[in-house]
């Protein structure tokens, strides 16, 4: 006799309350074959998002990058996806995400950006990126709110962030929507023991699959991330729990275990680290190449300002 998997759906709506605020839906659904639950927490798309003409202005490339970016962020529009992840997430190659991601965050409504980024320095060649999604851009997640648009936006009001510079008192040019910072203390950026790298490991392992990771054994489990994680690879070792998970494919082809788990971590640390690296390289390529065109568009920013000023 067939047995047919059914799913209990069960939904519970929260209202914001404001009469212009959508509302939150929390999806939660349960494989009454085996028990499985999987929990959705959803974007919020404000229809102004079409109404008002911004995505019509903003282009296709530079919507898909905005919506791949929103799926990532949190309350207050902050994410912070490696250029891989998002090149996965619409299917481009990782040159090619790296364009369309400059093209949104030079994309402004009356000098006003939908998305600006952060450029970690982290040292010894560690750069990160993190970014933050206005309310302008039409998209919330959970109590989350919006810049509400009642107007169509015209041409005149798209401004170009790129070409806007500003001054921090010296010298040095800093581009409107890309400031380089540098973080001494990257407490913020390590996992300090092996319950929040157990945490993490759910977080991202849910994110990925859609389904929740159960620990079957927290001691023996959180000892592996101790010994194997946190005791030689502590700074990056939230790099090697998300690109163990993400990536697992890639050092793992044992069809007995299909998705990972962190048991992988007695043996898989090694095959993951050089992935780490590969990516990092990637990623300063692709940094290197838009600081050379940012610093060949200012060279020729300065040729035309002297060439007015010489009018």
């Amino acid at each position: 006799m067939q047995v047919h998997k059914c799913k209990a759906i069960l939904e519970r709506n929260e209202s914001l309350m404001e009469s212009n605020i959508l509302t939150v839906s929390h999806n939660k659904e349960i494989n009454l074959a085996n028990g499985e639950t999987k929990l959705n927490v959803y974007v919020r798309v404000y229809t102004s998002l079409f109404t008002s003409g911004l995505v019509a202005k903003m282009g296709s490339n530079r919507f898909t990058t905005l919506m791949a970016l929103a799926s990532y962020m949190d309350a207050q529009g902050e994410c912070y996806p490696t250029q891989l992840q998002l090149a996965d997430a619409i299917g481009v190659h990782k040159n090619t995400i790296n364009k369309y991601i400059n093209e949104l965050l030079e994309f402004e409504i009356e000098g006003k950006p939908l998305v600006t980024r952060k450029k970690v320095n982290r040292g010894q060649g560690k750069i990160s990126s993190y970014y933050k999604i206005h309310p302008l851009s039409q998209l919330a997640k959970f109590k989350g709110e919006v810049e509400i648009i009642n107007h169509k936006i015209s041409d005149e009001q798209i401004t170009d962030g790129k070409d806007k510079l500003i001054t921090n008192g010296s010298d040095e040019l800093i581009t409107t929507n890309c400031d380089v910072i540098t973080i001494k203390n990257n407490s913020q950026l390590i996992i300090n023991n092996s319950s929040d790298a157990i945490k993490y490991f759910q977080k991202v392992y849910q994110e990925e699959y859609g389904v929740n990771y159960t620990v079957s054994n927290y001691g023996r489990e959180g000892k592996l991330m101790k010994d194997k994680v946190l005791a030689d690879h502590k700074e990056m070792a939230k790099e090697i729990i998300q690109t163990g998970i993400k990536r697992y494919s890639e050092f793992s082809n044992n069809p007995k275990f299909p998705r990972p788990s962190i048991g992988m971590f007695g043996w898989a640390v090694n095959k993951i680290i050089p992935l780490i690296e590969e990516e990092r390289k990637a990623n300063e390529v692709a940094l290197n190449s838009v600081n050379l065109e940012e610093q060949a568009e200012l060279e020729m920013l300065a040729k035309l300002e002297k060439l007015g000023g010489g009018q």
